[in-house]
């Protein structure tokens, strides 16, 4: 009876999901009506009521896991060990089966629902009109040269600390961040409604360690985020995580709405983060376009806060490369291509296209 149940629930669950996922792939409609109608359901009921708990309920749930995990591995031990409770070591495993396809069945349906269709809908850059062309060396100059004027004016604003390093001043990031968003969403309706707040992740290193700055969990509608990282990446990046809770699940596209967001915030903090990171992403494909000598010639005219504080990202970063950081790495590349990003971790910096475009429109970058 038992097992009929699990059945029919892994049956029930599952179907729902890989229907979702085979129309958004296979229609041209669906999987942006799945991300205007849909999804919005999960974090205005789930994410509202995550964003209660001012810890990461992503992050306790997997410590419950491993923890869980810990005590059944010692419990099947002991009835190994134990000659009497021998007996009932086919039944402990076939119950633990059950629970481990249970929960898988459980995270895919999570999974499909409240992230991967959403990599089916309609591009940002279509909904808000952007004409996404080929931009040239020249193009990839200029923008650098617009976004290193805009952060110098910027950097004379902003708090640092002893080091000369920018630093998060006495705000509040969440409110921030959240009010910065639904800035942003009044200029583009699909980013406006509610916003869940963002979680600090306690055991950040390890996310560093993993050469993440942000996650956005399918499974508690939640946005979190490495408080470990040098401060002027933490407001680019909560924005970028709560561009995911409004259904956009590609990087690019979620690191220029972030960059968006930081652009109108009132918050100094955020302008200067949202400013600083774009430039970082404009300087790296100027680099691919036009070489190490023209790069090298353009970094000697950053300003001295820009140079200070990207060297102290470079430092930071520098500590954690390794193996765990390279399994990491590669596991987001094959996760983003199966979600039809077919230049995987790449697609981080295609930010850039988008800001060419934002340029090429006469919106105002500085």
């Amino acid at each position: 009876m038992r097992l009929r149940k699990m059945f029919i629930y892994c049956i029930c669950s599952v179907l729902p999901g890989a229907t979702a996922l085979i129309l958004a792939r296979n229609t041209d409609w669906f999987g942006e009506w799945y991300a205007s109608h849909i999804f919005p359901i999960f974090p205005d009921t789930i994410g509202r009521v995550m964003s209660i708990f001012p810890f990461s309920v992503l992050e306790m749930l997997i410590y419950l896991l491993i923890i869980s995990f810990i005590v059944y591995i010692i419990y099947f031990l002991a009835l190994i060990i134990v000659p009497k409770r021998r007996k009932n070591v086919k039944r402990a495993a076939v119950r633990a089966s059950c629970v481990v396809l249970t929960l898988a069945c459980t995270l895919f349906i999570m999974l499909s629902l409240t992230c991967a269709v959403n990599y089916s809908r309609d591009t940002f850059a279509d909904l808000t009109g952007r004409q996404i062309t080929l931009s040239s060396k020249d193009d990839l100059l200029e923008l650098c040269e617009l976004l290193m004027r805009e952060v110098e004016a910027l950097s004379e604003q902003i708090q640092t600390d002893e080091r000369g390093l920018f630093t998060i001043s006495n705000i509040d990031v969440n409110k921030e961040a959240k009010e910065a968003m639904r800035r942003l969403g009044q200029e583009t309706s699909a980013l406006s409604g509610y916003y869940p707040n963002a979680k600090p992740v306690i055991a950040s290193r390890w996310l560093s360690k993993m050469n993440v700055t942000g996650l956005y969990s399918p499974f508690t509608v939640e946005a979190n985020y490495n408080q470990d990282v040098p401060d002027y990446l933490i407001p680019f990046t909560i924005c970028h995580e709560l561009a995911h809770l409004k259904g956009f699940m590609r990087e690019d596209e979620a690191n220029f709405i972030a960059y968006l967001a930081c652009r109108g915030a009132e918050s100094i903090e955020f302008r200067y983060s949202g400013a600083l990171i774009a430039l970082s992403y404009a300087l790296n494909a100027y680099y691919s376009e036009a070489g190490p000598e023209a790069y090298s010639e353009l970094r000697r005219i950053l300003p001295n806060q820009v140079t200070s504080d990207l060297a102290a990202n470079y430092e930071y970063w520098a500590q954690f490369r390794g193996r765990i950081s390279e399994i990491a790495t590669r596991a987001n590349d094959t996760y983003l291509r199966a979600n039809a990003q077919e230049d995987g971790v790449k697609s981080y910096g295609r930010m850039v296209d988008l800001l060419i475009a934002e340029y090429r429109i006469g919106a105002e970058i500085i």
